[in-house]
């Protein structure tokens, strides 16, 4: 359960977690007790008892966590002389002495843990107060209770710390943006009171933020690997926090101490393992980030990868691609050569300022772009490839797209040329070709999905326009700008790992490619269209792009995506492999056709 509450402007500063707690004169009480009296007091208006009582209920939670972790290492050594007997000549006792073990700590950890909280405030709390921390709600009611106190520092605080790990709750962010228009409201009350608890995500986002740091990068991710300190401290309350024992399975149980041993002994095994995916889950969000300690590995790749020679590179690749079980993205090292006469490399990831980027001029002949034009000319229809939208990006521009199953089957009934469908087939292997060996991927590269898109430019329409014709966006993975974060989940395409853009013509104006930073706002590289001119760059997260407005006349281009994984190549490859000739009579079913189809996202 939430409470979603609706002031008509609501916001909150930094409070002192740390402080409070247990000290020589007091115990810590329950939090929960403490966060419902506060609760009550919300509701009946007591704004100044309310404020107390729930920014207590924070500092009590954060000071009973710290008390179990300080009583976890003073206890640690409790009872471990009986492990000596265990393998003596006399161990015929090791029960006892286990259970010797077991008591030790026990009193131990009791006797630590009652000297700082009272025996009420050590009693496992209920799920639905779990889930009001885990959510942030304390600061849901604490934003609206320093509105009314007219401490707006301090309810822009408590707003900013619950909308990070509820950033789908649109009232909470229109109040934020009241907030930051009211007069003595500051940007530094805008700070996530809980970020001391997220550090972990810091870590994990460094090493893609920064550039050029080398060894020293490194040294700093390798401290991070062997311990996750944010993990660690998970397994710890989930050995010195209290539990409920399993309960027994009916009135006739014939459960016996080891039984019960056991099934406690689950329970917290149980619980260890759920910190890997509590971890690896960010505030906000409910799936957990894929790979996340490989992901951490692939940081340390990088930052070990600068300044190294191709041999030493090679090594890194091989040493941890051992470990990762997505491993095509790692082991990208661009650079390698150009599979075809005629092809020059216009702009690499220096050039561009970025990583793995890359653009070859003089893949299609001016003949060959005359060819696909006509074929898209001839053959696109309106949205195709968009679910049937004309307009799927801006009202400015109309969309005509073409796949290749669908071009397959026109020539099939004789509306288009078998060659031109043929040639639209062999670029997409060109262009695989090429980007395969020059980004010197030792995995397959497959063919995810072609697209031949022409963007026209709707006359008359087009004055003071500051919208995009594609927008910012990643092509597997959900970028969001204000936290520099992206979300490799769906709707995105995730199995996409490498994009392309290959243009047919340049007489128009705009229709730009650019890179940015994750921020969106940074824009890094532009490419200008031209014939034949391919712009290759991985899919992930190092690569936000978008397309400027196309102000006049028409631009086509042929976007490619490709994956690592065979089970996401598209149907014409599939049919293909088997020996199908697609345009010498085989017959494609209308779900075949529909297979083939995939939202463009270049």
């Amino acid at each position: 359960r939430s409470f979603l509450l609706k002031p008509t402007l609501l916001n909150c500063t930094t409070a002192t977690p740390g402080r409070g707690g247990s000290n020589g004169l007091s115990l810590l009480q329950p939090y929960d007790f403490l966060y419902y009296t506060g609760v009550r007091s919300y509701f009946g208006e007591e704004w100044v008892k309310a404020a107390e009582l729930l920014e207590k209920a924070i500092i009590t939670k954060q000071s009973l966590l710290r008390v179990r972790r300080r009583c976890h290492d003073e206890c640690v050594a409790a009872g471990r002389d009986a492990f000596k007997e265990l393998d003596s000549e006399g161990g015929s006792l090791w029960d006892l002495w286990t259970l010797d073990w077991v008591q030790q700590k026990a009193e131990c950890l009791r006797f630590c843990i009652g000297r700082s909280v009272t025996p009420a405030g050590q009693l496992p709390v209920s799920t639905d107060i779990e889930y009001e921390f885990s959510s942030r709600n304390p600061y849901n009611f604490l934003q609206v209770t320093y509105y009314k106190l007219d401490k707006l520092q301090k309810a822009a605080s408590a707003a900013h710390t619950y909308f990070v790990a509820n950033p789908s709750h649109l009232e909470m962010r229109n109040n934020i943006e009241k907030y930051r228009r009211m007069d003595g409201v500051t940007e530094e009350a805008f700070q996530d009171r809980e970020l001391e608890n997220e550090k972990h995500w810091v870590r994990f986002e460094g090493p893609c933020l920064r550039k050029g740091e080398g060894h020293g990068e490194a040294a700093g991710i390798r401290l991070t690997l062997p311990r996750n300190h944010a993990t660690d401290e998970c397994r710890v309350q989930c050995e010195v926090a209290s539990q409920r024992l399993p309960e027994d399975r009916g009135v006739d149980s014939h459960d016996g101490v080891f039984e019960k041993a056991a099934a406690l002994s689950l329970s917290l095994l149980s619980c260890r393992q759920s910190c890997v995916t509590q971890v690896a889950t960010r505030p906000g969000r409910i799936s957990s980030q894929e790979d996340f300690l490989t992901t951490q590995l692939e940081h340390l790749h990088i930052a070990q990868f600068k300044g190294q020679g191709l041999e030493v590179k090679l090594k890194i690749t091989q040493n941890v691609t051992t470990f990762l079980s997505h491993p095509f993205s790692f082991v990208l090292a661009p650079g390698g050569p150009v599979l075809q006469v005629g092809v020059t490399i216009t702009m690499d990831d220096q050039v561009m300022n970025g990583t793995n980027r890359v653009v070859l001029d003089g893949v299609m002949t001016e003949k060959e772009c005359d060819r696909i034009l006509h074929l898209a000319t001839a053959a696109a229809s309106a949205g195709d490839g968009y679910r049937g939208r004309r307009s799927p990006h801006t009202p400015h521009e109309t969309f005509e797209g073409l796949t290749v199953l669908r071009a397959v089957k026109l020539a099939q009934d004789g509306m288009v040329n078998q060659s031109d469908a043929r040639l639209l087939h062999e670029l997409g292997e060109r262009v695989r070709v090429l980007l395969h060996s020059y980004f010197r991927s030792p995995s397959g590269l497959f063919t995810s999905f072609t697209h031949l898109v022409c963007r026209s430019a709707v006359a008359g329409d087009q004055k003071g326009r500051l919208d995009l014709s594609h927008p910012i966006h990643v092509d597997n993975c959900l970028l969001e700008p204000e936290t520099n974060q992206c979300w490799r989940e769906p709707p995105a395409f995730i199995h996409r790992d490498l994009s392309a853009v290959l243009y047919l013509n340049d007489n128009f104006n705009g229709g730009e490619l650019f890179f940015t930073n994750r921020n969106a706002k940074t824009i890094t590289a532009r490419v200008k269209p031209s014939c034949g001119r391919l712009v290759g760059f991985s899919s992930g997260p190092v690569n936000p792009h978008g397309v400027t407005a196309v102000t006049s006349g028409r631009r086509c281009a042929l976007a490619l995506w490709f994956t690592k994984e065979k089970i996401y190549r598209d149907m014409v490859s599939k049919m293909t492999a088997h020996g199908s000739d697609l345009l010498l009579g085989s017959d494609l079913s209308p779900a075949v056709t529909s297979r083939g189809r995939e939202p463009e996202r270049i």
